[in-house]
């Protein structure tokens, strides 16, 4: 499939002998991968979740994209401290993110300030 440059933040969880994070970056993707550069090397045979954060803008709440993959090939170094790594998608879900308003405490559906009753 054809990819799109995305150059997105993104966090990535896995296990290596233990609960681990990092911050990466994706560098494009497609409806069915993606390739993302991280300080070091990630398990072959973890699955990694990936956490995008899209913030609220006046047009839409902010939204929490999370997707499963596991790493399908992997390009070490690509430069001096970065490693490489093409990701399949298994699993893809995304959730708003509720964000409380000081004047009203409240956003509706649409992203807009509810007004109190």
């Amino acid at each position: 499939m054809q990819r799109c440059e995305v150059q997105e933040p993104v966090t990535v969880k896995f296990w290596d002998h233990g609960p681990r994070e990092i911050t990466a970056l994706v560098q494009n993707a497609s409806p069915d991968g993606i390739f993302l550069e991280a300080d070091r090397e990630l398990p072959q045979h973890s699955p990694l979740e990936l956490v995008f954060l899209f913030p609220a803008t006046l047009r839409s709440p902010g939204v929490r994209f999370t997707c499963t993959c596991r790493v399908s090939r992997s390009k070490s170094p690509l430069r001096p401290g970065k490693f490489g790594f093409g990701l399949s998608i298994v699993r893809t879900e995304s959730e708003r993110i509720v964000v409380e308003n000081p004047l009203s405490g409240r956003l509706g559906e649409n992203g807009l300030v509810l007004a109190d009753s």
